[in-house]
């Protein structure tokens, strides 16, 4: 189960017993948004505004050690 809180495990790459590190990372929903902002009138650079806020955007899981990337966590599913 993903999630876009950071999770303890075993990074498959390296072995170590970890919490990964997540970064957020534009994705359908934050794009879906930035449109629809777009086509409603925001046309001033309001529209960029989803690309700011950390809860409308995806989460890529990493392995602090290694620095792969383990997991990426959707919004909305592709």
């Amino acid at each position: 189960v993903t999630t876009s809180m950071p999770m303890q495990t075993i990074c498959p790459f390296c072995g170590s017993h970890i919490i990964t590190v997540t970064t957020p990372v534009p994705g359908i929903l934050t794009w879906l948004l930035c449109s629809g902002l777009f086509i409603f009138g925001c046309f001033l650079g309001c529209c960029f505004l989803p690309f700011c806020v950390r809860s409308l955007m995806d989460v890529r899981h990493s392995c602090p050690v290694c620095h792969q990337e383990l997991f990426h966590h959707h919004r909305l599913p592709a």
